[in-house]
């Protein structure tokens, strides 16, 4: 799990020292205006519905969700961890805007976005909340390996296409949804080895 956290961490710093460099600038811009060069109102509807997926509309519902049935389970403290995982990523995804203050693509976007642009909060708080949620069901709910399997490939699809929904729909810079899966799955990490230590003091205290 540490290789995964320093390898999200260098994929950051990477986005974060490239984006601004001309040549990486011109990738970024041809890979925005091919999306908006393949556009169409059937593409158009999916990637806005995909990409509603990655906001709180959808997300803090599904985190409601998984609290009650966890509560029903007695994890109390993985419901603690689940929302502190949730509002924290968002509040540092704001913090991170602030402090780079890229700004959004300047061209045909299919709508326009509030605040800043890297890291894309949508990718970096998908990341987060669908990883954790999945690491959650896999730990409580799920027994099979296969079924765990195929629950973790369904969950880096949706966080990749809700990635790629914000440079279709022109709203982000590759190197924005890049560098918002990197930090993402940063904190996804972090949080699940805190809780998993915090489990293991609880698990040992009760063996007294």
């Amino acid at each position: 799990m540490i290789k995964w956290l320093v390898s999200a961490m260098l994929l950051f710093v990477v986005c974060v020292v490239l984006y601004p460099i001309d040549m990486i600038y011109t990738i970024d811009v041809n890979v925005t205006l091919f999306f908006e060069r393949i556009r169409s109102s059937f593409l158009t509807e999916m990637f806005l519905f995909i990409s509603d997926i990655g906001s709180i509309k959808y997300t803090l519902p599904l985190c409601i969700v998984v609290a009650l049935i966890l509560l029903i389970k007695r994890k109390m403290i993985d419901v603690v961890f689940l929302f502190g995982m949730y509002f924290g990523v968002r509040q540092i995804n704001y913090q991170l805007k602030e402090f780079f203050v890229r700004e959004r693509p300047p061209f045909d976007a299919v709508y326009e976005a509030a605040h800043y642009s890297f890291p894309s909060g949508h990718s970096m708080n998908s990341a987060a909340v669908f990883s954790f949620i999945c690491y959650l069901v896999i730990t409580h709910f799920v027994k099979s390996y296969n079924k765990k399997n195929y629950l973790i490939l369904f969950t880096l699809l949706v966080i990749i296409f809700i990635g790629l929904s914000r440079i279709y729909l022109g709203v982000h810079y590759l190197t924005d949804v890049l560098a918002g899966f990197s930090a993402g799955f940063v904190w996804f990490i972090l949080i699940k080895i805190m809780l998993e230590k915090v489990n293991q003091l609880v698990a040992k205290k009760s063996d007294f």
